[in-house]
C-alpha cells in the first residue's frame, strides 16, 4: 500500500498543478493543448523510441505472455465496443477513444515501478513489453479507426492511401518503428540515447499537467456515465480476464502471470488523453476517467496485490 501511494500520489499532484496553474491564471485557455502537442509530437515519441530501442529482440516474442496479455486487451477492447453501442448510439471514433481507455492501461509510468517492487527486478521486462504491445496494437488501432473515420467520404483506395499515410507519419508511430529498428539491427549511441532520455521524461509530468490544465474547464458530472462505465471496465473486467487466461488458457510463467493481471488493473495511460485531445474525440471523458481511476486504483490496486500474495 505504501508504494503505491508513493507511486499515485505525485500523479495527482501533477494533474493538480495543471488545474491550479489555470485556476491562478498562470496557464491561458491553450495550455492544457500546447502542452498535449509538445508530448504528442516530440516527447512521446522520445520514449517510445528509446524503450523499444533498448529491449532485446529475443526478449520480446515469450508468445504465452504476448497472447495473454494482448488477447485480454482484445477481449476488453470488444467489451467495451459492446457496452458502449448497448447503452447508446455513438460515432465510431467515440467508441474507439473510449475501448482505448478500457485497454491501454499505465504499464511504463505506474506499471514498471509497482511491477519491480511487487514481483522484483525480473518483472520490469513484461511491463516494458506489455507497453510495447499497447502503442504498436491499440494505440495504433484507435489512431487507424479515427483516421479512417475521417477519410470516410473519399473512395476506398484513396482512403486506405491517405489513412496510411497518415499512420506513416504519426509521431508516436515513428517512434516505435524507429527503436525497433535500431534493438533489430544497430546499437543506440550514447548521444541519441541521452537526447532521447531528456526529451522523454517530459512526457509523463507535461501530459499530467495538461490534464488537470484541461480539467480547469470541464464539468465531470456532464460526461459521468462514459467516465464510470469506462472505469469499471478498466479496473474490474480487464484485470479479471487477464487472470482467466493466465491461469486456464496459456501456460504463463509466474511472475510475468502476476505481472500481467497486475498491470491490467491499473488506470489508464496518459497517452490516452494525448491521443483523445490530439483528434478532439472524448478527451473530457478520457480526462476524468483517467484521475477517477487513479484514485479508485489505490485500493483495487491493493487488493489485487493482496490477492497475488505479495
Amino acid at each position: 500500500m505504501q508504494i503505491l501511494f508513493e507511486i499515485t500520489l505525485p500523479v495527482f499532484g501533477a494533474i493538480f498543478v495543471g488545474w491550479l496553474a489555470c485556476r491562478l491564471g498562470a496557464f491561458g485557455q491553450d495550455a492544457s493543448e500546447l502542452l498535449n502537442r509538445f508530448v504528442y509530437y516530440i516527447s512521446f515519441p522520445a520514449l517510445l523510441f528509446v524503450v523499444v530501442a533498448r529491449t532485446p529482440v529475443e526478449k520480446i516474442f515469450y508468445w504465452p505472455f504476448l497472447l495473454a496479455w494482448g488477447g485480454g486487451q482484445a477481449i476488453i477492447y470488444a467489451l467495451t465496443v459492446v457496452a458502449s453501442l448497448a447503452l447508446r448510439r455513438e460515432r465510431a471514433v467515440d467508441v474507439a477513444v473510449r475501448s482505448m481507455n478500457t485497454t491501454c492501461a499505465s504499464t511504463a509510468f505506474l506499471g514498471v515501478p509497482l511491477a519491480v517492487a511487487a514481483f522484483g527486478k525480473e518483472a520490469a521486462l513484461p511491463a516494458i513489453m506489455a507497453t510495447t504491445v499497447i502503442v504498436v496494437v491499440y494505440i495504433s488501432l484507435t489512431i487507424l479507426i479515427i483516421e479512417a473515420a475521417g477519410n470516410a467520404h473519399r473512395s476506398g483506395m484513396q482512403a486506405l492511401r491517405t489513412v496510411g499515410i497518415s499512420l506513416a507519419k504519426n509521431p508516436l508511430m515513428m517512434g516505435v518503428v524507429a527503436g525497433a529498428l535500431v534493438a533489430a539491427f544497430a546499437s543506440l549511441p550514447k548521444p541519441v540515447e541521452r537526447l532521447s532520455e531528456l526529451l522523454g521524461a517530459a512526457a509523463i509530468p507535461a501530459s499530467l499537467v495538461a490534464i488537470g490544465a484541461f480539467l480547469a474547464g470541464q464539468s465531470i458530472r456532464a460526461m459521468w456515465a462514459g467516465i464510470s462505465l469506462a472505469t469499471a471496465i478498466k479496473l474490474v473486467a480487464h484485470p479479471l480476464v487477464t487472470w482467466a487466461l493466465v491461469e486456464w488458457v496459456f501456460v504463463v510463467d509466474p511472475v510475468w502471470a502476476k505481472t500481467a493481471i497486475m498491470l491490467a488493473a491499473l488506470p489508464p495511460a496518459t497517452t490516452c488523453f494525448v491521443i483523445a485531445q490530439r483528434y478532439n474525440v472524448l478527451a473530457a471523458e478520457t480526462s476524468g476517467t483517467i484521475w477517477i481511476s487513479t484514485l479508485i486504483s489505490v485500493a483495487t490496486v491493493s487488493a489485487i496485490l493482496f490477492w497475488l500474495g505479495v
